[in-house]
């Protein structure tokens, strides 16, 4: 990588202690839901200079998510509020495990659209990546939503925590990722993914992370003035601005936020 990761974030925490990033105890608060309760509008996705990624508009019809409970269901899902603040009915649950990725959570209850594009996320990456570790999902929603200390989002199906794509081994928990272990092509491709289904609301990661994700893509072709709308860095980490944003606590996990599916609006809130 063209550049370090000087000080990278790694919290102390329990081992085994889920996610802490919305945390209860004002220590651990890491300030991301006072810091991206706005949504940014007109949003544009990065195109490659005189190359081929990032090029395409991409009008995704989403394959229909595998949820492990299909059975148990009554109907799609439905959002129902803001991320801290709203419910969660019908949800889909993500299967323990499919194509490139695992489940590693009790708790990974999402709308289908989120479920839909985890799993169809993770899918493009495997075959971009013959043969690479899985990635690593974490926490989504409690089944009914609601509150999930110790978060202070995950409420409405949309929230959802991922290991960081390592370059070193395949690991299924949540380890502490620097610029020597970060595998900028993959995350690239599963973002860019996201990035042009048109769903995707925020990403939240270690600001050191996002320096190097940032420098790679400059150094394979993107432009400042192309990442700009994309990344917070390198304007200050407690600069508004952005899809990808600071946020404490998040050197051993990624958290993405997709945006209200627009069969549940109004009563979803973004």
């Amino acid at each position: 990588m063209a550049l370090g990761c000087h000080g990278c974030s790694t919290p102390r925490r329990e081992p085994g202690f889920d996610r802490m990033e919305f945390a209860n105890q004002p220590e651990l608060d890491d300030g991301v839901v006072d810091s991206a309760v706005e949504v940014i509008q007109g949003r544009i996705r990065p195109r490659a200079a005189g190359g081929q990624a990032g090029q395409k508009e991409l009008l995704l019809a989403l394959p229909a998510p595998r949820c492990a409970n299909q059975g148990e269901r009554d109907g799609p899902s439905l959002s129902v509020g803001g991320v801290t603040s709203g419910s969660l009915e019908s949800p889909c649950r993500i299967a323990a495990a499919g194509p490139g990725y695992v489940s590693t959570n009790k708790n990974g209850y999402g709308t289908d659209e989120t479920v839909a594009l985890l799993q169809w996320g993770a899918a493009q990456m495997a075959e971009q990546f013959p043969g690479s570790p899985p990635l690593v999902i974490g926490a989504i929603s409690k089944p009914e939503g609601g509150f999930y200390p110790p978060h202070k989002s995950h409420q409405s199906g949309r929230d959802v925590d991922l290991g960081y794509p390592r370059t070193d081994r395949g690991a299924r928990q949540f380890l502490p990722t620097d610029a020597s272990t970060l595998d900028t092509e993959r995350l690239w491709t599963l973002l860019d993914a996201w990035l042009a289904s048109g769903r995707l609301g925020f990403v939240f990661m270690d600001y050191d992370l996002q320096a190097v994700l940032y420098q790679d893509l400059l150094d394979h072709g993107y432009s400042e003035r192309q990442l700009e709308p994309i990344f917070q860095y390198p304007a200050a980490k407690s600069t508004p601005q952005g899809l990808i944003r600071h946020a404490a606590g998040h050197a051993d996990h990624l958290h993405v936020r997709f945006r209200c599916p627009e069969t549940d609006r109004p009563g979803c809130v973004d």
